[in-house]
């Protein structure tokens, strides 16, 4: 029997904040996590999931899979790295090797009773790869791998149309389409079940694809502009305006104006306000009339904050990253390339800084530690406002969060 590991490997933590919630294999790009789209290119195949130590317990209560289970030694067996994006499935047949994208390890096939033990540290530590490429025929391929939060925003677009046309296919709708409706492009425009589009909508997949999910609300006098995608039982308010790569996750309530930009699941931006080339984590709560740049006025190349480190992205658009249980107060104006950290509140009139270390109180009196027994109240109550409750695994992990950010706070205050 073949199986498939998918794992995190040493450099998950460049994609902080993002992270601290969930493993790379759960990121979103395009219609799909990383894993939801490997369990679509290799249906029926035996899983495990390879993740931190800090995550297992909230990876197993989300997944029906094995998690950090050693590798079988009597099974042929694929490694693939979470953070590659594989459109199309590495055969689960042939030869030993170690598939390799520079310095990355995508993918790692090995047969039956191959020598050596493998378990989830062996990929998350640091040159890892090294005594396989000593052993095995290595080979050289090409496929989006995300680095950084910008790569992931860089090819959310395009995944979405991909992932449309090699596992949607066709346009279908399923839901209610009220009378007024304009839908361009219909072969391109899938509808799920439940789902209804209101009056004075425009549905224009000229550009590319629309997926709107099951018992997804489109407000009237809202435009869709593909490619897009809106997961299940979100409501998209009226008046607004949702252009090229908007993906917006499951139980959203979304408003005004969204551009290239990726909403995880139980994410609130309800009002006017612009957002750009940016990428939220879940239980985000966007305060009224909230904007991004991404943009700078000397059209130059953006630089990001990462820690005490800069890094220049080499990209000239580029808007924000937040971290999940992230806040932010009416009129909020964050800066091009920002990094806002794990449950953070940002109540200024000011421009907040552009990296924002997790558990931080931004405020026009400069920024304090928010006490980590406080931001999880809040996080109960955002949760059960949505009839969900907080697992003990999840409690606890907001408590690790806390204590592996200390240096976050640590920098921010020598900057």
């Amino acid at each position: 029997m073949s199986h498939i590991y998918i794992f995190e490997d040493a450099n998950y933590s460049r994609l902080a904040p993002l992270v601290y919630t969930r493993a790379t294999f759960e990121l979103r790009c395009g219609l799909y996590t990383q894993w939801e789209r490997i369990s679509r290119l290799y249906p029926g195949a035996t899983i495990t999931l390879f993740c931190r130590d800090a995550l297992a317990d909230i990876v197993k209560e989300r997944y029906p899979l094995e998690v950090n289970a050693p590798r079988k030694q009597n099974d042929s067996c694929l490694f693939i790295n979470g953070r590659a994006i594989l459109s199309r499935p590495v055969s689960l047949e042939g030869p030993e090797e170690i598939g390799m994208q520079g310095d990355t390890v995508v993918y790692l096939r090995l047969k039956k009773n191959s020598p050596g033990k493998i378990s989830y540290n062996t990929f998350l530590e640091e040159n890892y790869h090294e005594k396989w490429e000593n052993t095995l025929p290595r080979v050289d391929i090409h496929t989006p791998v995300f680095s950084y939060y910008w790569d992931i925003i860089k090819r959310n677009a395009h995944q979405i149309a991909e992932d449309f046309s090699l596992f949607v296919k066709e346009g279908r709708n399923a839901g209610n389409v009220y009378e007024g409706t304009y839908l361009i492009n219909k072969d391109k425009i899938y509808i799920g079940k439940g789902s209804r589009i209101k009056p004075c909508c425009v549905l224009d997949a000229e550009n590319g694809p629309v997926y709107i999910g099951n018992n997804v609300t489109i407000s009237p006098n809202t435009s869709i502009e593909g490619p897009v995608y809106i997961g299940d039982n979100s409501v998209i308010l009226p008046n607004s305006r949702l252009r090229g790569g908007t993906n917006i996750g499951e139980v959203c309530k979304i408003g005004g104006e969204i551009v290239n930009t990726i909403f995880h699941s139980f994410t609130n931006k309800q009002h006017d306000g612009f957002l750009g080339d940016s990428y939220l984590g879940s239980w985000v709560n966007i305060g009224a009339d909230t904007t991004n740049s991404n943009l700078l006025n000397t059209y130059g190349l953006i630089k990001v904050q990462m820690g005490n480190t800069l890094i220049n992205t080499n990209h000239n658009s580029l808007g924000m990253a937040m971290g999940d249980h992230t806040k932010t107060a009416i009129n909020t104006t964050i800066m091009t390339g920002s990094v806002i950290g794990f449950a953070c509140n940002i109540v200024t009139n000011l421009y907040p800084p552009k990296y924002l270390p997790s558990f931080s109180w931004c405020t026009v009196n400069g920024i304090r530690v928010y006490e980590w027994d406080k931001a999880l109240c809040v996080a109960r109550l955002a949760m059960e406002r949505r009839d969900k409750k907080m697992s003990a695994a999840e409690e606890e992990l907001f408590k690790k969060i806390f204590q592996l950010t200390e240096n976050e706070r640590t920098i921010c205050k020598k900057t």
